[in-house]
């Protein structure tokens, strides 16, 4: 099946457009959303394999802790220093000949990591992974305000998502059970995937006009990607420490770099990414989607899954099927959502559902968080699974609809950068809140039933061992504080998630009310913004 889009004469890749291109008439096929959210599941996929394999890398080639936390960040990292910048280049050197580029970078990074004899050499396999698949994410983004039909493009969105839900879940599914027989393994998986990719983006993605001239700007790329990888490190040693110079440090060059970085671009002529687009209340109503669909979908998968491991006492198989109802409802959500986009459900009230169900699907799951049942925990599931996902179709639309024509590449691939900006403040925050909260519970108890102060600090020992290796603590104090560790951490889940859905709903009120004088193309919101 095929379809046309646009109504310019036909251009290829080769033959530059104009710094304001318009999209070439083409016989696009239906496998084309399906296969972009395809592609952005390979990106998705990736962070989760590596996670699965870690343990049995990490023992392989001798990590330290901090070796090991970093080796888990580095991929991430990467992804959101360098994704507007690959997206830059796939307006310049044509966004069909970037994406295949970047699936044999991502290929090429999986398999140096496959063979890695040393710790280094892995995290450099894993720097290049994510520079390569981070724009494999963001060209196959961009992509689809190319190839969905005229006024389909929340539509197009709804089945990127959904496809890219279902992918991840494939995809991690195999990387799981090559994992189980050898860690070197589940690196092979997507280099696989990526080589059968590119003889499809070559057979079905049509070939996009080049947006020649302009500068590449490389003291605001040198200050955007610097200033992200300085945040977002700091980010990932909130879990240590709130208050150590690794975590100071690095958060206030980010903050110095990232201001920088804005200074810089508003000033200098030939700026490669338009920051104006942030007075868009456009951008800024898909910005809050994005933090409920991504500090939402970090704080309640990763959470969810620890609560279920300490409390429940879940083994890891159990976990990941009873992960399966959150994971099913967004991809039902997405479906759906861009079908009643297309429909006339707008952005603004897609916001706000999205938001108000993730927020009641997290009050769902804190009141039942003692469930010893699945059953228990289903509603709460559904409906935060459904909610991150609905958020999530706006997210993009908006995003895709205020991107200027000029500078297409990088204002989409911003979409990842923020993406991994909210994902790791939801982890990280989730992780200190709860882990805070539960520390000051063991205390509490401890000092409550009577015991010394010299022991208490013997009895958070033993909850930190069982926390980290599984070993049942076999003193008196250390049953006693893991006993009270459990009570505690069931409280500070519900107080977390309590907290969280109250930022769901003040995120998704806001973001509605940035589209209040109207949406793209149907009001004055849109004339505020870059163009």
């Amino acid at each position: 099946m095929t379809k046309t889009v646009g109504s310019a004469p036909p251009t290829t890749e080769d033959a530059p457009a104009d710094r304001t291109p318009v999209v070439a008439a083409a016989k696009v096929s239906a496998l084309a959303i399906p296969l972009l959210g395809v592609l952005g599941g390979v990106q998705g996929t990736a962070p989760n394999i590596a996670s699965t394999a870690l343990v049995g890398a990490s023992r392989a080639l001798h990590m330290t802790g901090s070796t090991q936390a970093l080796a888990a960040s580095v991929q991430t990292m990467a992804i959101a220093a360098t994704v507007i910048t690959t997206g830059l280049l796939a307006d310049r050197l044509g966004r069909r000949r970037v994406l295949m580029a970047a699936l044999v970078v991502g290929a090429i990074g999986n398999l140096v990591v496959a063979a890695a004899p040393t710790s280094a050499i892995y995290m450099v396999g894993m720097a290049v992974t994510g520079v390569g698949l981070g724009a494999v994410y963001g060209a196959a983004f961009a992509y689809i305000k190319a190839v969905a039909r005229p006024g389909g493009l929340a539509g197009a969105m709804g089945t990127f998502t959904a496809v890219i839900m279902l992918t991840t879940i494939l995809l991690t599914f195999l990387g799981g059970t090559l994992s189980g027989t050898n860690w070197r393994l589940t690196f092979v998986l997507l280099p696989v995937i990526c080589v059968v990719s590119m003889a499809a983006v070559w057979r079905i993605l049509p070939a996009q006009p080049r947006i020649v001239g302009g500068s590449l700007d490389l003291v605001g790329q040198f200050l955007l990607g610097l200033g992200v990888i300085s945040f977002l490190y700091s980010f990932s040693q909130f879990a240590e420490s709130l208050t150590s110079p690794k975590t100071l440090v690095p958060l206030a060059v980010g903050i110095v770099l990232l201001t920088a970085f804005f200074i810089w671009e508003s000033r200098v002529d030939g700026a490669f990414y338009p920051v104006s687009i942030f007075r868009s209340p456009v951008f800024i109503a898909a910005l809050f989607a994005g933090f409920i669909y991504n500090f939402g979908t970090a704080a309640s998968f990763l959470q969810v899954t620890n609560l279920w491991q300490y409390v429940n006492g879940l083994p890891s198989s159990k976990v990941a099927l009873w992960q399966l109802p959150l994971l099913a409802a967004g991809i039902v959500a997405g479906f759906v959502t861009g079908r009643l986009m297309t429909n006339g459900l707008t952005n603004r009230v897609a916001i706000l559902v999205g938001g108000v169900t993730t927020a009641a699907g997290m009050l769902l799951l804190a009141l039942f968080h003692d469930s010893t049942h699945l059953i228990g925990f289903l509603p709460g599931l559904l409906l935060t699974g459904a909610g991150v996902v609905i958020a999530a179709v706006p997210f993009g639309n908006l995003i895709l609809a205020e991107a200027p024509a000029s500078a297409l590449g990088p204002v989409s691939s911003s979409k990842t950068t923020v993406g991994q900006f909210f994902y790791t403040i939801g982890f990280s925050v989730s992780t200190v809140m709860i882990d805070r909260l539960t520390h000051g519970g063991v205390v509490h108890r401890l000092q409550h039933a009577g015991v010394a102060a010299n022991q208490i600090s013997t009895g958070l020992d033993a909850v930190n061992v069982y926390a980290s290796r599984g070993t049942a603590p076999n003193t008196a104090i250390g049953t006693a504080a893991l006993r009270d560790a459990v009570q505690s951490y069931g409280h500070a889940f519900v107080v977390s998630f309590t907290v969280f859905a109250v930022l769901m709903v003040a995120a998704a009120v806001a973001g509605a009310a940035m589209l209040r004088n109207g949406e793209p193309g149907h009001g004055p919101a849109t004339a505020s913004g870059p163009t």
